[in-house]
């Protein structure tokens, strides 16, 4: 039965190739419409990848290679480059209501209608130099990280599990100056909700949004928030620069504020809970290379603990290599009010437009070994020809969080590798994804288990 399936498996991809290969050698001539898969087509995709949208999209990038874009469930796909950029700049932000039944409705990322004070204030949260001065913060909650890992046993520690924890301590230092503790295990019940709510429900699909599991993690989360906010704004503060988060609340309110706090703490677990895992999944695949950023964590050490913006290029290039191969955010959704032509292609109006960054990242044609992990592709001058490497999407909507993510990714790969020595056991998973379409997030299908050795 397994050879039958192979066999069949080889047959399709087989005809997709060969479409491939007929409709990007064949002279095309676009008359101002977007192509759509035939019949044919989807139905070999199904019989290849059955459900893996990711994966059947991520092969229409290369079917329509010549068009830059596609149709595909009622959506445009766009991938070409210069098609993107103009799609990034002129198009706005995905439909209003694209996030109906989402805990993050009421956010600034749920609504371009917020006030003007509430996007200044989050802005303010986010700038550089506010996340780089709590940088020392990051690094303490990542020793305390590997200290509680080294009193446990190491022969199959589960990192998605530490990496949640850890995010969600950094977010509460660097963005609410408030101790969290998750690291201590007093939010156990708030991650869980999160779990529930992005993982087990838009990701997964095992429950439904009108589930009662939803509904109980959604009214948590709520609950949760509303008491970590109201901790954060009773705090004591004895500084003479007003806390940040004081701003967001005298901004626009407890209500507000407490909603898009919502988004602070479960985008800010998402980055690092998801990328960590998939870092050292790819690191115990490649021992050598492991062991190469290692040397420069540990000859670096005393500058990082003297100051944590220090550059280590090796590392800073790996995660980028990671990035672009595994970006988080796959998509970036855009919609035009008006009918509006991109290069030769005319959209309606309200057309729903996807930048695919998956596809962007992964092409043959704009990266060499495009599938090929490799880490210190950052270093060369390959990445300078590229201008559509966009991790964190791009233009006046890139991700707000991105200064946080970087820095936090690097110092606690950093100090993982001058602590520990990871390698795979019989409890670690391959490595899968699943997609959160609804919130545009991708991260692996189960929590990721490695057994760690002290350095």
């Amino acid at each position: 039965m397994a050879d039958y399936h192979q066999i069949v498996s080889f047959c399709c991809i087989f005809c997709l190739k060969l479409i491939c290969y007929i409709i990007n050698v064949v002279p095309w001539l676009s008359n101002g419409s977007v192509s759509k898969p035939s019949w044919i087509i989807q139905y070999l995709l199904q019989k290849t990848f059955e459900d893996d949208k990711l994966k059947k999209l991520e092969f229409l990038t290369q079917i329509y290679h010549k068009q830059g874009l596609f149709r595909f469930d009622s959506k445009i796909y766009i991938f070409n480059q210069k098609l993107a950029q103009t799609a990034i700049n002129k198009l706005e932000k995905g439909a209003e209501n694209y996030l109906d039944n989402s805990p993050l409705k009421d956010t600034f990322l749920g609504s371009s209608q917020k006030s003007p004070e509430t996007r200044r204030a989050i802005a303010s949260l986010f700038r550089k130099t506010s996340i780089e001065e709590r940088a020392s913060s990051m690094t303490e909650d990542i020793k305390k990280m590997c200290l509680k890992m080294k009193q446990q046993s190491l022969r199959s520690v589960n990192i998605t599990h530490w990496s949640l924890r850890l995010a969600l301590d950094i977010v509460g230092h660097v963005l609410l100056q408030l101790d969290l503790n998750a690291l201590d295990g007093e939010q156990d019940e708030l991650l869980e909700c999160m779990v529930t709510i992005l993982h087990r429900c838009y990701a997964l699909n095992e429950i439904s949004t009108d589930s009662d599991e939803f509904k109980q993690a959604n009214e948590g989360l709520d609950r949760i928030t509303s008491n970590i906010l109201k901790d954060a704004l009773e705090k004591d503060d004895t500084t003479i620069q007003k806390r940040l988060v004081v701003q967001l609340h005298e901004a626009c309110g407890f209500e507000e504020a407490k909603d898009n706090m919502k988004l602070f703490l479960m985008a800010g677990t998402e980055t690092t809970a998801s990328s960590i895992p998939v870092v050292f999944s790819l690191l115990t695949d490649n021992p050598d290379i492991q062991e190469e950023l290692r040397d420069e964590a540990i000859d670096r050490w005393s500058e990082m603990m003297a100051e944590p913006t220090t550059s280590l290029p090796k590392i800073e290039s790996m995660i980028k290599e990671v990035l672009r191969l595994y970006p988080i955010a796959p998509f970036i959704s855009r919609q035009n009010n008006v009918p509006v032509n991109l290069g030769n292609i005319h959209l309606d109006e309200h057309s729903d437009v996807v930048i695919f960054t998956w596809g962007i990242h992964r092409s043959p044609y704009l990266w060499k070994d495009s599938k090929v992990f490799k880490p210190f592709r950052f270093l060369g001058e390959e990445a300078l020809h590229s201008n559509m490497y966009i991790p964190f999407g791009a233009g006046s909507r890139v991700c707000i969080g991105q200064h946080m993510a970087v820095l936090e990714l690097r110092l606690a790969i950093a100090i993982l590798l001058h602590t520990f020595t990871f390698s795979k056991n019989q409890s670690t998973p391959d490595l899968k994804f699943v997609v959160d379409w609804a919130h545009a997030v991708v991260h692996p299908d189960k929590d990721m288990m490695f057994t760690l050795e002290n350095v």
